[in-house]
């Protein structure tokens, strides 16, 4: 399959995911956490489907420790930048919790790959 075909199909599993996720987030109370099952899962799933279909297992694994790892680190970052927020602006904040999340990515992704 060409790198166009893939973007393509990606696309299209993406946005019908995306649908699939707002849908169901429709029904959850409060609506504040609609927002947790909108776009980023249906994104990564649709991604990695296409994945596997198109490069096999193998790549497909790589993509979901990938996903795995930067999911953890945000968690860890969330945590950080939280008592930075208090401290300093937003701006700031972000950027001295930025490191946290390099790091805690790097060391969940590097004895997984």
């Amino acid at each position: 399959m060409s790198d166009l075909a893939t973007l393509a199909v990606k696309g299209v599993a993406g946005g019908a995911l995306v649908v699939a996720f707002a849908l169901l987030s429709e029904t959850l109370k409060p609506k504040r956490f609609a927002g947790l099952w909108s776009a980023a899962p249906a994104v990564a799933l649709a991604g990695l489907s296409v994945v596997l279909l198109t490069k096999g297992s193998h790549d497909a694994r790589e993509n979901a420790i990938g996903m795995i790892a930067g999911s953890v680190a945000m968690a860890v970052y969330a945590a950080a930048v939280v008592p930075l927020l208090r401290r300093t602006n937003a701006p700031r904040a972000s950027l001295l919790a930025m490191p946290v999340w390099l790091v805690i990515a790097s060391v969940v992704a590097w004895p997984l790959l």
